[in-house]
């Protein structure tokens, strides 16, 4: 079962492998087929401070390297793009997936809050 707030390395054929972070509700992510996700970028000293923005530091919920969730984004992707082998990396609390949610809000122009 793949959770909302967990973050997977996602591998996209034009990029390299990255963090993604499962923004999609559970039962949403029942399926075999896709999920939505928000794209982290390495981008961190150019990104950290913007509104549809989430910084995490290197050794936050299982990541390397500095890196921000980017709520524009917001995508569906097959699970096969996903690691699911060596399941998560790690998995955001509370506090960090409504950060999350809420940059999507920002993203979208609308107040999102995590239900």
């Amino acid at each position: 079962m793949i959770n909302p707030g967990e973050i997977y390395v996602a591998d996209f054929d034009q990029t390299h492998p990255h963090p993604v972070v499962v923004v999609s509700r559970e039962e949403l992510n029942r399926g075999d087929y896709v999920v939505a996700v928000v794209i982290t970028s390495k981008r961190f000293a150019v990104r950290s401070t913007l509104p549809n923005c989430v910084p995490f530091r290197a050794g936050e919920f299982g990541l390397t390297k500095d890196c921000v969730a980017q709520a524009e984004t917001i995508s569906s992707i097959p699970t096969d793009q996903l690691d699911l082998s060596a399941g998560p990396i790690g998995t955001l609390d509370e506090i960090r997936m409504r950060d999350v949610i809420r940059a999507v809000g920002d993203a979208i122009a609308s107040d999102c809050e995590p239900v």
